[in-house]
């Protein structure tokens, strides 16, 4: 089901794209919904097939209208469900994990009560990074950081303590103007300079450093929370958008969320970091399950 774009015969063993990634044909998508981010309205605007999974902290944030219990799909069914020896997540080519999901912090919103069901189950871990390093490409936003940090700890530096959860959740800047460190990204903008990015909700995942296999594709300057004691204080040029390879597969972070940017920006980049995705694809609906199965990988 996951297979590497391009002519069957050049491409047998996997095409890197300009960036040097291997660009992934990317035909079944899953989505889990979160309090914060809305990576499927870009999907929606760029005409891309997806499933959503219910997965919200409490509510959508952005539009208290969406009502969980509308969406028969669970983010825990997604990455514990086994039918026929085949986990439901390996049905799938792409994962886009919102920030807000549940089940990867510290605590839910009263503070007492434990949020970490998904980061801290080895299984579902397992079958996360299975399905990256099987070929499956791995899209998370903001306050989702700790699901990567606990399967691939070495790729990117957060900001702070790592083996706390939520500890990274500093930023406070409202907009902050990136620079584009990437030449395949700034040729898809159009060469932009000083790209504006929208924070909207404060204490977003600061990023400090990554890994020396990682790929940065915005830094900029940005405010955050040092402490208690110290107060405030600025990082500069710290990434803002990342991804790294893991096995056959990839893994894309951002420090923002995507619905909080314009329109046009925001597809752009996703289109450009994930040009595997088949635009024109969502009035055929969300893929079956059941037809799914005997998809071959």
């Amino acid at each position: 089901m996951r297979a590497v774009l391009g002519a069957a015969l050049l491409c047998a063993a996997g095409c890197k794209n300009d960036q040097g990634f291997v660009e992934l044909r990317l035909e079944n998508i899953a989505v889990s919904m979160g309090d914060f981010d809305a990576t499927e309205d870009v999907l929606t605007r760029l005409d891309v097939a997806h499933t959503p999974y219910e997965g919200f902290i409490s509510q959508a944030v952005y539009d208290p209208e969406i009502d969980p219990d509308l969406v028969s799909l669970k983010v825990e069914d997604l990455l514990s469900r086994v039918t026929d020896n085949t986990p439901e997540l390996e049905l799938y080519d792409a994962l886009f994990v919102n920030s807000g999901t549940r089940g990867l912090g510290a605590y839910v919103y009263n503070g007492v009560d434990p949020d970490d069901e998904i980061v801290t189950d080895a299984d579902m871990l397992a079958r996360v990074q299975t399905f990256v390093e099987d070929g499956g490409a791995l899209i998370v936003s903001d306050w989702a950081y700790d699901l990567v940090e606990a399967i691939w700890p070495d790729a990117i530096d957060f900001a702070h303590d790592d083996t706390v959860y939520d500890d990274a959740q500093t930023g406070t800047s409202r907009t902050v103007v990136a620079d584009i460190t990437d030449d395949t990204l700034s040729l898809d903008l159009d060469d932009a300079t000083g790209l504006e990015l929208q924070f909207d909700y404060s204490y977003w995942t600061v990023i400090e450093d990554v890994g020396p296999d990682t790929k940065v594709y915005l830094t900029g300057d940005v405010e955050y929370r040092v402490s208690d004691a110290e107060g405030y204080g600025t990082l500069e040029g710290v990434p803002l958008l990342v991804s790294f390879e893991a096995g056959r597969g990839e893994v894309v972070f951002s420090s923002f969320h995507w619905r909080a940017q314009r329109d046009e920006v925001a597809e752009t980049m996703l289109q450009s970091l994930l040009p595997g995705m088949r635009l024109g694809t969502a009035s055929d609906g969300p893929p079956d399950l059941g037809d799914l199965e005997g998809a071959s990988r």
